[in-house]
């Protein structure tokens, strides 16, 4: 190869992996939604049923991430699922339940770009999840659990500034069976 073709060549890799790089970096974000538990209010048979039970709350989470490039990335994040609620009637006996539920994790992040502005992306990871329990009638007690499960989840995001951006997403998990969708806010540094 001739040195001109040779150097040529070279500038055009490394041009496209400063393109690359340029898509990469740092970003932190929030997001606020709506948490639905599928098993919360199942469970009732011929000696139990619900006065009442309420499967949704408002939940949050924070995030940051690093992006290798505009295709993958990593994201870390805690999330809060909020609170749920029954009333059980067992034999004749009225109990009062609550959950709360709270997320840490880490995740691979696959990004679609369409366009200059909009990307589809797509998570799968894994969360350590912490629930507390309480009865809150008769004889109060509270019983915490604390496990690691499967996390996963589709978004769509659009950058309306070169740092700040738009995300709504879906999310998914493996034991607490918890889905939420939001809507958040994401700075790339």
């Amino acid at each position: 190869m001739k040195p001109d073709r040779l150097f040529l060549f070279v500038a055009l890799i490394l041009a496209s992996a400063l393109a690359q790089a340029q898509d990469g970096g740092f970003y932190l974000g929030g997001a606020l939604g709506q948490s639905k538990f599928k098993d919360w209010c199942s469970g009732a048979s011929s000696t139990t049923f619900f006065v009442s039970c309420n499967d949704t709350d408002t939940a949050w989470k924070l995030l940051g991430g690093y992006r290798f490039n505009r295709y993958v990335g990593v994201e870390g994040s805690y999330i809060d699922w909020g609170e749920v609620t029954a009333t059980v009637s067992a034999s004749g006996t009225v109990v009062d339940v609550t959950a709360r539920q709270h997320s840490y994790g880490l995740a691979a992040v696959g990004t679609l770009p369409i366009g200059e502005h909009f990307e589809l992306f797509g998570k799968a990871g894994f969360l350590k999840t912490e629930q507390e329990t309480r009865r809150i009638n008769p004889n109060p007690s509270t019983f915490d659990r604390k496990f690691s499960e499967l996390h996963y989840g589709l978004g769509a995001k659009y950058a309306f500034t070169r740092n700040w951006a738009l995300r709504g997403e879906w999310e998914n998990t493996e034991k607490l069976k918890v889905e939420m969708l939001s809507i958040g806010v994401e700075y790339r540094f």
